[in-house]
């Protein structure tokens, strides 16, 4: 419950401190008046984003503070809400939560639970298991049917949260065998792609048959080929030089020489060494000479052994293109391919085993999606009842509200349907979606019965109503004071009104006030007290001119509503 509000220099407030009490407290006053801001600030100390706008002008800094209470019927309500500040890090134990929120024209902002700095994204989920905040355009997540299953699950019985546990358990594992199936198949498919691939250069390789040290010589032979003519004239000209049998040969001029120094030799055994070494050179002239003879005889050109050569070659380039740099290198590559395409079984992956357990996880999760099915429609006929008895006693005996479940193909991760709000108005109109029947008045009392049921099942310590009874007046308007006394029996209720209905239903009564010294304007906030609520309540009805008569309207209307939701 909120027991105490700070505001400093928020707005065209200067500074106000307010004291809460339980059950019904309203807030009135002229339009302009600051109503809202209070509102506002409450919103802020809750989570909402501040704006250096909102620092009261000549101000350096904004500074909010609340305090709370954490003294909750039924105590189970009390430890769930004291379990999830201390899950935050915050100490408790007094039962108390003190929210210090500061914002300076630089645009920072720091805030505090219980002197604890918290980030902005922790103080809203606490703020928002404090206060919930109702505004009369505040009703997009009533009329959005995306939040409608989750208000509905939200007034689950044990039995349809152990059935939805036991469901989005299911449906956590079910996602990830898909996700691994889906895995598995894009794998597979990758695997055969690359043994695909794999397969091709194994076979190109094992069809190109390199051997170590072939390049060089297929170069060396192409080289010879290349060059017959300049071969063969060569060996033609050694021949004719060496040849006996040609005048003036080599071999035969050896052979003079070499008789001349046998001679001179057998005269002058001088000569012996150097008669000896010609000797030598002339056999081994004759030597070379037969050697030649037979290399003229068997030289001879083969042009398809060049061409065959040239297409040996061109492919040992075109795997280098591919493979390697070398021959060596290409050889190393298709070794390792061949080790490649032994170790690429695909065992690992067994997509048909997948397949199967999904499959029969499929029954499992539709199964499961049937049971939570029946029992969101069994909950759906408690709220619908719930509803439509909040709308009847708030004078729409004629509406009528309902539950519509629209199943969808496959799973969704919250169960197997959609789920959406649907409400006659008037009838014999017929149902219509929730955001497209609601208008006026009637939007009005759709949403406070739509609150009456959900916060009840909520457990929410604080509600507060912005304006959300525009539009209405007269009986509907006393239907509407009657609904939020009923709810300030078990939830801290503030409204904003300009209802005198709900202002005289209230139990606590603010009147919010603008005051200007000719410079600046200033908001101020008085807890009025029996004759002050009495002329702030005729004021609604009559204006700014109060008559006995409307005094004594309001002292009327006080009176009629002080057995209201006793």
């Amino acid at each position: 419950m909120l027991e105490r509000l700070v505001i400093e220099n928020f707005a065209i407030i200067d500074q106000v401190e307010l004291s809460f009490d339980d059950r019904l407290t309203v807030l009135t006053g002229e339009t302009g008046a600051g109503k809202s801001i209070i509102i506002d600030a409450l919103a802020m100390l809750t989570g909402g984003r501040a704006s250096t706008e909102m620092i009261r002008k000549g101000a350096e800094k904004a500074v909010l503070q609340a305090v709370f209470s954490l003294d909750l019927k039924p105590v189970q309500r009390q430890e769930a809400l004291k379990q999830a500040f201390l899950d935050a890090g915050i100490d408790v134990s007094d039962n108390q939560v003190v929210i210090y929120r500061e914002f300076n024209q630089k645009g920072r902002s720091v805030s505090r639970i219980n002197g604890v700095i918290v980030p902005l994204k922790t103080l809203a989920g606490l703020g928002a298991r404090l206060v919930e905040i109702q505004g009369q355009h505040d009703t997009s997540l009533l009329l959005n049917p995306d939040s409608h299953l989750t208000l509905l699950d939200d007034f689950a019985d044990e039995q349809m949260k152990r059935d939805k546990a036991d469901y989005e358990h299911l449906f956590a594992q079910y996602r990830q065998l898909a996700l691994r199936l889906k895995q598995v198949t894009e794998q597979a498919h990758d695997l055969n792609q690359r043994v695909d691939l794999l397969t091709f250069q194994a076979e190109e390789l094992k069809a190109a048959d390199l051997k170590s040290g072939e390049e060089e010589q297929l170069l060396e032979e192409r080289s010879k080929l290349s060059n017959y003519k300049k071969i063969a004239d060569s060996l033609d000209e050694a021949q004719q030089a060496l040849n006996p049998g040609i005048e003036g040969g080599a071999i035969d001029l050896l052979a003079a020489a070499n008789q001349a120094l046998t001679r001179a030799a057998s005269f002058d055994t001088g000569y012996e060494n150097l008669a000896q070494s010609l000797s030598e050179a002339y056999y081994a002239a004759q030597d070379a000479g037969r050697e030649l003879d037979e290399s003229v005889a068997n030289l001879s050109f083969d042009e398809g052994a060049l061409v065959q050569i040239d297409d040996r070659l061109q492919v040992i380039h075109q795997l280098k293109r591919k493979y390697g740099d070398t021959v060596d290198e290409i050889l190393a590559f298709q070794q390792k391919v061949n080790q490649d395409l032994a170790t690429l079984d695909g065992g690992s992956m067994d997509i048909d085993q997948l397949t199967a357990e999904k499959a029969a996880m499929n029954k499992q999760i539709q199964e499961a999606g049937d049971r939570l099915r029946n029992d969101r429609q069994r909950v759906a006929k408690e709220l619908e009842k719930a509803v439509n008895q909040e709308l009847a006693d708030l004078l729409m005996k004629e509406a009528f509200f309902e539950v519509h479940f629209e199943p969808v193909n496959g799973f969704l991760p919250n169960g197997t349907d959609r789920v959406s709000f649907n409400v006659q108005t008037n009838k014999g109109e017929g149902v219509k979606p929730l955001e497209k029947a609601a208008s006026g008045g009637e939007a009005s009392r759709l949403m406070l019965a739509l609150k009456t049921v959900f916060i009840a099942q909520q457990g929410l310590s604080t509600v507060v109503f912005d304006e959300i009874d525009t539009g209405v007046s007269g009986r509907v308007g006393s239907a509407i004071a009657q609904k939020m006394r009923a709810i300030s029996k078990n939830t801290q209720v503030l409204a904003i009104t300009h209802l005198p209905q709900v202002a005289a239903a209230a139990d606590h009564h603010f009147l919010i006030e603008k005051r200007s010294d000719g410079e600046r304007t200033v908001t101020e906030v008085n807890n009025l007290q029996t004759e002050d609520r009495d002329r702030a309540i005729a004021m609604m009805l009559s204006g700014d001119e109060i008559s006995e008569a409307a005094l004594a309207n309001a002292r009327e209307l006080r009176g009629a509503t002080r057995g209201m939701g006793q």
